[in-house]
């Protein structure tokens, strides 16, 4: 018998099994200051790509979501970038975003800006 399949028993035999999970979430708050080093996302935290992630991951594994907001891994899940593109480069924090996005990538934000709104088009 696997661990969930021990957890359902469990619940069910404490008359839980019907309960909704409720998940703690802890936001970490880092002040990355509102400088040009920064991707901008003018929505809160709370609609991020990656937050959504780390909730999911957390619901999936029934365990507390502790989440440290980063606005470059936050660009890389919403352009389809791999991982650490941006977040783990070396000239992160150190150029404007805009220069880290060219040296990354080849490309500026306008155009992958223009790039997601075909792709959502179609």
């Amino acid at each position: 018998m696997n661990i969930e399949r021990r957890i359902e028993k469990a619940e069910k035999a404490v008359g839980i099994e019907a309960e909704p999970v409720t998940l703690t979430v802890i936001i970490i708050s880092v002040d990355w200051d509102a400088d040009e080093t920064l991707p901008h996302f003018p929505e809160p935290v709370a609609e991020w790509v990656t937050l959504q992630k780390a909730m999911d991951e957390a619901e999936r594994t029934r365990l507390p979501c502790v989440f440290e907001p980063n606005p470059f891994a936050e660009y890389e899940a919403r352009h389809g970038l791999e991982p650490g593109t941006l977040a783990k480069h070396e000239l992160r924090g150190k150029v404007p975003f805009a220069e880290l996005l060219r040296a990354t990538t080849g490309r500026t934000d306008e155009q992958w800006t223009k790039s997601d709104e075909s792709e959502r088009l179609g």
